[in-house]
């Protein structure tokens, strides 16, 4: 069901049928998305001869309508090419937005969304629209809501990919890096909401699984995306370490998440997945399961307040053995991918755009202790980071309390008034909540949205 919040959201939006931008070429479309989820909608399935095709090629095509209209003039879900975390080829999907006043040249934001599930129907695709039924989390509608209308009213064209592919790997960064930049190279493909590309610049930005999605993205870039023109990232709330020596002592709250990162990461690769199938109690193989059909949220039934360590046979000691620790290290942000790893494209793991990232000192759900450890070493690399940081805020407050810092920045580097030529480091929110300066910065819509929410927690 939809949350009060989002209630408030829809009974403010007037319906709006898309209109279209004029088409460099023939592209069919099909009907407008329904609540059939992304498993049994035949839109997700990759055509035949998909593989030829270049990453980034729009192969589908059809009109949704969604609670952004009133700031759009156009939304499509797309499905384009990318590339598996294997190496292999791959179709995935967005939804892009065309601003109903584009600045020009155009700027475009990639939104990578927290869609921080295993499952393929809580894609956030499948969210975006109306009529949709997806079961995926409250924060994750909440978050992409107040984005896609920020980035509306500041003129830029929105991406929003399912950055997770086709297996819904979850937290899988060399997976999430590769959908997020395709999924700009299908908004630079797709006339029918981009129509003319020239001196575009575009942005990558996230919050939560998001961020993981958009630092990797950022630090694939000068291999995977070097010819786009990618001029700034903002991300708060990043998990840089996902480490599976961490699941010997979690239970109950947030446990769903560490287990779809679990599952999400056997997703992706199958040598994984047959490690992890082969040391699980029934229970576990259950558990396991239900991952691949269930929203993170709706795993609690299955996971309780047990100790995940508890499902496998051989306990902890399951992720000291070599199959484990492999893929354990490639959780970590900024190490080195190599090409036995990734063989479609490979990453020192530093990243060359400037970068704010954010992250409060108290955060609740994201570690915030290995943060400032991957900043300085990043800065020792070369990287240029604005890295802010205050206390007293939850994981979910960051995201709402960070929102206008983030979007002067991306604004400053479209601008070309970005000054960060090393890396600096700040304490505090430099643009307080509910100030002129902050709803100037985000546009009216998103504000309301941000009172909704405070309204409806209150």
């Amino acid at each position: 069901m939809r949350t009060a919040f989002f209630a408030l959201a829809f009974a403010a939006l007037a319906a709006a049928t898309p209109t279209s931008t004029p088409k460099r070429r023939s592209l069919a479309l099909s009907p407008a998305g329904t609540s059939t989820p992304p498993s049994k909608d035949a839109f997700y399935d990759a055509p035949s001869g998909f593989q030829r095709a270049a990453n980034g090629h729009v192969f589908k095509a059809r009109p949704v309508w969604t609670p952004f209209d009133s700031e759009a003039s156009a939304a499509y879900q797309v499905l384009y090419k990318t590339t598996l975390a294997t190496g292999g080829d791959a179709v995935t999907a967005a939804t892009l937005f065309a601003p109903l006043e584009p600045v020009s040249p155009p700027r475009i934001m990639v939104l990578a969304a927290p869609i921080d599930s295993a499952c393929r129907d809580c894609e956030v695709t499948f969210v975006l629209h109306n009529g949709s039924k997806s079961n995926a989390t409250d924060f994750l509608l909440k978050s992409v809501a107040i984005d896609i209308f920020a980035g509306l009213h500041k003129g830029w064209y929105v991406a929003v990919p399912d950055h997770e592919g086709p297996n819904a790997a979850y937290i899988a960064g060399v997976q999430e890096a590769f959908g997020v930049i395709d999924g700009l190279r299908a908004m630079l493909n797709f006339p029918n909401i981009l129509p003319k590309t020239d001196d575009y610049k575009a942005v990558i930005h996230g919050y939560s699984g998001g961020a993981h999605a958009s630092a990797w993205a950022n630090q694939f870039l000068p291999t995977y995306g070097s010819e786009l023109n990618v001029v700034a990232a903002a991300y708060g709330g990043t998990p840089v370490s996902v480490s599976f020596d961490g699941l010997a002592s979690i239970s109950g709250g947030g446990s769903f998440l560490f287990w779809g990162a679990l599952v999400g990461l056997s997703n992706a690769y199958p040598e994984l997945d047959h490690f992890i199938r082969h040391q699980l109690f029934p229970n576990g193989t259950e558990a396991f399961e239900a991952a691949r059909s269930l929203c993170n949220t709706q795993l609690g039934e299955y996971l309780g307040d047990k100790s995940l360590v508890s499902f496998f046979r051989n306990g902890a000691k399951t992720f000291t053995f070599s199959t484990a620790l492999k893929y354990s290290k490639l959780g970590q942000l900024g190490e080195p991918v190599k090409k036995d790893i990734s063989p479609a494209a490979t990453t020192d793991g530093i990243v060359r755009r400037p970068t704010l990232m954010y992250h409060s000192s108290t955060d609740d759900i994201v570690p915030y202790a290995p943060v400032p450890a991957y900043v300085e070493s990043q800065c020792k690399q070369g990287a240029k980071i604005l890295f802010e940081t205050a206390p007293g805020l939850t994981h979910t407050t960051a995201a709402i309390m960070w929102t206008a810092d983030a979007y002067n920045f991306l604004e400053s580097a479209f601008d070309g008034k970005l000054k960060l030529d090393k890396c600096q480091q700040k304490t505090g929110i430099t643009t307080e909540l509910g100030t002129d300066d902050f709803v100037a910065a985000i546009g009216q819509s998103a504000w309301n949205l941000i009172q909704s929410q405070m309204q409806s927690a209150s």
